[in-house]
C-alpha cells in the first residue's frame, strides 16, 4: 500500500507561528521583568547612598556650625548656624539671639568646631529623616589666653530633609564636655616702674 502524505495546511503553519510569537513575548517580557526589577533596585540603592552621603556631610557641617562663633562677626556666625539649622533649634535661637549676641561681645571670644568622628544612627529617605552621634572638638580663644581652650563633645543630632539639604532640627550634648587643654593664660602685664613723685611720696623711700 501506498502512504499519502498530507501537505501541512495553513492553519497548521498560523498555530505553529503563533506559539513562536507567544513563548517570544513571554521570554521577553520575563527579561524585561528581571532587568526593570534588577534596575529599579539598583537605582534605589544609589539614592540610598546617596542620601546617607548627603545627611552625614550635613550633619558634620551642622555639627561645626553649632560649635563655631566669632564675637567680631556675631551676624556671619548667625547665618552660617541658620543655614544648618531648623524647626525647635531655630526657634532656640531666636528667643537667645541677643543674649548670646551680649555673651559674645562679653568675652571677646572666638570658637571654632572640627568634627572628629561621626555616624548616621537611623536614615529613613522616605520621610526624609535621619539621626547621628558626632564628636566634635571646640578651641575657643580669648582675649586673656594665649593659647585657646581645647574640649571635645559627644552630640546626638537628629535631621531632616528640607529640600537638597539635611537640616539639624534637635541637637544636645551626650554627657559633660571633655576639657583637652585649659589653654595658656597671658602673663601679667608688669608693674610700672615707680616715678620720682611716686617715690618721694612713698614713706618707705625716705622722700620728705
Amino acid at each position: 500500500m501506498t502512504e499519502t502524505t498530507t501537505a501541512p495546511t495553513k492553519n497548521n503553519t498560523l498555530v505553529a507561528a503563533t506559539v513562536v510569537v507567544c513563548v517570544l513575548l513571554v521570554g521577553a517580557l520575563a527579561a524585561a521583568i528581571f532587568f526593570g526589577i534588577g534596575w529599579a533596585k539598583a537605582a534605589s540603592g544609589r539614592s540610598t547612598a546617596d542620601a546617607r552621603d548627603t545627611a552625614l556631610s550635613d550633619a558634620r557641617q551642622a555639627a561645626v556650625n553649632l560649635n563655631s562663633y566669632d564675637a567680631a562677626d556675631m551676624e556671619k556666625s548667625f547665618s552660617d548656624l541658620e543655614s544648618s539649622i531648623t524647626g525647635s533649634l531655630m526657634d532656640d535661637l531666636a528667643k537667645t539671639r541677643e543674649d548670646m549676641t551680649a555673651a559674645a561681645a562679653a568675652s571677646g571670644a572666638k570658637s571654632e568646631g572640627r568634627v572628629l568622628r561621626a555616624a548616621l544612627t537611623s536614615l529613613n529617605v522616605d520621610d526624609g529623616t535621619a539621626d547621628a552621634i558626632l564628636v566634635v572638638e571646640t578651641s575657643t580663644a580669648m582675649p586673656n589666653l594665649e593659647t585657646p581652650v581645647k574640649r571635645q563633645i559627644t552630640m546626638r543630632m537628629s535631621l531632616v530633609r528640607d529640600g537638597d539639604t539635611w537640616k539639624a532640627s534637635d541637637a544636645g550634648n551626650l554627657g559633660e564636655p571633655v576639657v583637652i587643654d585649659p589653654g595658656t593664660p597671658r602673663p601679667a602685664a608688669p608693674a610700672p616702674a615707680p616715678t620720682q613723685e611716686d617715690q618721694a611720696t612713698d614713706p618707705q623711700s625716705g622722700g620728705q
